[in-house]
């Protein structure tokens, strides 16, 4: 006998100059209809607190049906959903067979200070305090979907600070030690045929995220080896197709001979599912002992891909778009190396003042206010005593990566080769 859903509240909808919202309860469904679309909104809210309350106050239960809920609203990818469960169950593991109501504020205070103390499940060591806020985070949001169908009146959680400091980019590479990675890459990849060796190279020379490289089907490989296509991913903007690295192109069709289109690039499991992250991390790690420089994870290769379009003098718009970023805020917060920012537009602000072209004092005013407004005041302090000292003293303002930015690998494009860097 099929299982009975349970209860939820759908819309609104906009049906001609009403709103409607669907109840479905009991396997029937009934509509209701009303003028406005806050009327829509305020009585689906009510409704929800009545009807889709679950029957059982047990935490574990209410848990079970946050994630039922996440994965029938499809907002969430169903990956996304079991892991955020997971993180939830973690978090309140102690308390799954109480009620919900019994979580008080004080409690909530203690479950988040004893999270800062636990060992990671395979390191040995305390949680980082990036994993301490996610799991914060994500148990607040729980609390405050169980407030909005009635389950508490209080989010217990709401009040609870995070604490630490949160480590932000991650150890790159330097030049040399990528050209070393990339060289010991390729000479695994002869030696063994193993595709993610290929795959590591595709994260440094494209910007891919792992999941990213990990999805990548052969029919992806497009224009014999030229274009790669990524269909979607973590957010809107991770659709994009890009051009692929010279270097790239020829194993990259070797990795895709033989197989049907539909079949995964790097790999699968036994399972016909694609291989996990993790393995991507041991291939990076093993490239990183076996060349004899630091060990880094794969989203640092990710890191520096972005740190070196940078200091190619790609324009910020195209390198964000490149890693699938909305907007090259994120790409500078997380992945680009500030000193990397800091020398571009320098550059740029030099290049401008050194221009034998004369746009205008207007025009020269607002870009120069434009760009120094972006530089740090120990730069701004340089730029101005350059511009006070008489020409026959002055010197070409020389940025500590203009011999990479001379020789950088694709100019006109947001895609590079490091071993030609």
């Amino acid at each position: 006998m099929r299982m009975k859903e349970p209860p939820r509240v759908l819309g609104p909808y906009q049906e001609r100059q009403k709103w409607r919202i669907v109840v479905v309860e009991n396997g029937k469904r009934k509509s209701v209809f009303l003028d406005t679309e806050a009327e829509a909104f305020r009585a689906k809210a009510e409704l929800e607190r009545t009807t889709v309350r679950p029957i059982s106050q047990r935490m574990g239960d209410v848990i079970d049906l946050w994630e039922q809920e996440q994965l029938r609203s499809g907002l969430v990818k169903p990956i996304s959903v079991t892991h955020k469960t997971r993180w939830v169950r973690k978090v309140l593991g102690s308390v799954l067979d109480e009620k919900i109501t019994a979580m008080t504020p004080r409690k909530a205070a203690a479950i988040y200070a004893q999270v800062q103390t636990t060992p990671a499940k395979y390191r040995g060591a305390v949680l980082a305090v990036a994993t301490q806020r996610y799991a914060l985070w994500v148990t607040r949001n729980f609390f405050a979907w169980a407030c909005e169908i009635g389950c508490v009146s209080v989010n217990p959680f709401i009040n609870v600070k995070p604490v630490g400091k949160m480590n932000v980019g991650k150890p790159q590479l330097r030049i040399e030690e990528a050209r070393l990675f990339t060289q010991v890459a390729l000479e695994r990849f002869e030696a063994t045929g193993n595709p993610l060796t290929i795959g590591a190279l595709v994260a440094l020379m494209m910007g891919l995220r792992t999941q990213e490289v990990m999805l990548r089907q052969v029919r992806d490989l497009d224009d014999g080896g030229r274009c790669l296509w990524i269909d979607g991913g973590k957010t809107a903007n991770a659709k994009r197709h890009l051009e692929v690295p010279e270097l790239l192109r020829s194993y990259l069709l070797r990795v895709a001979a033989g197989q049907p289109p539909s079949a995964l690039l790097f790999g699968e499991q036994k399972n016909g599912k694609p291989k996990h992250r993790q393995y991507m991390w041991k291939m990076v790690r093993q490239l990183c002992t076996r060349a004899g420089v630091p060990p880094v994870c794969t989203h640092s290769l990710r890191g520096l891909h972005a740190t070196l379009a940078v200091q190619s003098g790609s324009a910020a718009h195209v390198i964000a778009a490149s890693l699938g970023h909305g907007s090259f805020e994120i790409t500078q917060r997380h992945y680009a190396q500030a000193s990397a920012v800091a020398n571009a537009a320098t550059t740029r602000v030099q290049n401008i003042l050194e221009s034998s072209h004369d746009p205008g004092d207007d025009v020269v005013e607002a870009l120069v206010t434009q760009l120094t407004a972006q530089l740090p005041p120990d730069v701004c302090m340089r730029i101005a005593q350059r511009l006070a000292a008489p020409k026959s003293l002055q010197e070409p303002l020389k940025s500590p990566h203009q011999s990479i930015r001379n020789r950088s690998v694709g100019t006109k494009s947001k895609h590079f080769t490091v071993a030609e860097v």
